[in-house]
């Protein structure tokens, strides 16, 4: 199998417009690959630490000049002339190298860069597609073959607010879901479709279809309800049967509204206390179609995390995100304490694709459904489209339909469907 000969990493800007790693390697057959890694604007101390300068004369300080000497001198030199063949050894080694839970020492982007490269040139050298050869890593560290029988589905951000906008609705994402009857590609045009309706929707009442930094529309409204009506007439007008072919998603992100034990959102005249936020999610999921509900619940407030776990529709999808943050013990947590029914996993909140796939093994052991998903400060890497497809996620979050660093993973998926299709 070949060896590694070179490691090189730079930096590059993300979707937000600041630094982050990107990587080159070179193997001494003459394969080449690159990667890079995303981060978020809004991580938490439960997320794996991203290693910053912290020099307020480059990027407002957010310049990755120590995460590329890190990889450039201190880890990559070690590398050469090892062969690829030992992809998870090289894992350990990262992860032993760093020496803490959270990658305090190297940090999760000087990891997680290096994990990318080992595991494309290894997929390369192996005459492999990316996700079958992921597929084949993650069958053998959990010593189960796991076929590759579906693509996952996706969910689609199609308005955005909270933090990811400017437009004064606290809830952060609201959510198309095609059924997971259909293909990856009628999905995705449907999906396309009612994007473009609604921009439509949006301009004919006097909006401004704006877009926000996932690739939602962020028009001025009044309030959140405000916003699944907006998603309710496109579905009319699509002629799209709601409950059956479309389900709606919302990324609620209650941490960002929730202070001194109240809830403050526009749709209800004063803050409101759990048992009427409560009611208020009551009267959405028994209004609209709703197949998925994140974060409804601040990431430190368990209790409550159980109430609703416990009294919300069994059918509806819980799903954990700022909760566990990539965290495992935080995810043991959440499975002993039953407080929710799916988990978001963002390798850039682990460090490397070994750790992100016990996490997922983990999950999946426990009955909670991994949803793979993009982070808010976004690169043109594809990766976890391929891991999605390997590990066999049911839901993959990518953003919206709009920006290319969004709209990229939705490509990888069409063309993985492509190469599925071909082969059978």
């Amino acid at each position: 199998m070949a060896k590694i000969k070179k490691i090189t990493a730079f930096e590059i800007l993300d979707s937000s417009g600041f630094p982050t790693l990107f990587g080159r390697l070179i193997c001494d057959n003459g394969i080449e690959v690159e990667a890079s890694v995303s981060s978020s604007s809004f991580s938490n101390k439960f997320c794996a630490y991203h290693l910053k300068d912290n020099d307020e004369k480059r990027f407002l300080g957010k310049g990755v000049l120590q995460a590329v000497y890190y990889v450039n001198n201190l880890l990559a030199p070690k590398l050469y002339g090892v062969e690829l063949k030992k992809h998870e050894a090289i894992e350990q080694w990262l992860i032993k190298a760093d020496g803490t839970k959270n990658k305090q020492n190297l940090g999760a982007n000087t990891t997680l860069l290096i994990s990318y490269l080992i595991a494309k040139a290894a997929a390369k050298d192996s005459s492999l597609p990316l996700y079958l050869y992921l597929n084949q890593f993650y069958s053998k560290m959990i010593d189960e073959k796991i076929p590759i029988k579906k693509l996952p589905t996706p969910i689609f951000n199609l308005i955005s607010g909270g933090r990811h906008s400017e437009n004064a609705i606290e809830f952060q994402e609201f959510e198309i879901i095609p059924s997971s009857r259909f293909s990856f590609s009628e999905s995705l045009q449907m999906a396309v479709d009612f994007f473009h309706t609604l921009k439509t929707i949006i301009i004919a009442k006097g909006a401004i279809p704006s877009l926000g930094m996932e690739g939602g529309f962020t028009p001025l409204l009044s309030g959140n309800l405000d916003a699944l009506e907006l998603l309710k007439e496109t579905a009319s007008q699509k002629r799209i049967s709601l409950g059956f072919n479309l389900f709606f998603g919302i990324d609620i992100s209650a941490s960002y509204f929730y202070k001194n034990n109240r809830f403050f959102i526009k749709d209800r005249p004063r803050p409101q206390t759990k048992e009427e936020f409560f009611s208020f999610l009551k009267i959405i999921v028994n209004n609209y179609p709703i197949l998925l509900l994140e974060d409804p619940a601040s990431f430190d407030d368990f209790e409550y995390w159980q109430y609703l776990s416990s009294n919300l529709p069994q059918e509806i999808y819980l799903a954990a995100d700022e909760i566990t943050s990539g965290n495992k013990e935080r995810l043991i947590q959440v499975i002993n304490k039953k407080a929710a029914s799916a988990v978001v996993v963002k390798p850039s909140e682990i460090g490397t694709l070994l750790e992100t796939m016990e996490f997922i093994a983990l999950a999946k052991k426990n009955d909670l459904t991994p949803i793979i998903s993009h982070l808010s400060s976004e690169t043109n890497e594809t990766i976890i489209a391929d891991l999605a497809v390997a590990i066999q996620a049911d839901f993959v979050k990518f953003g919206g339909l709009s920006r290319g660093e969004r709209v990229t993973k939705y490509n990888r998926l069409w063309e993985i469907e492509r190469e599925i299709n071909e082969e059978k």
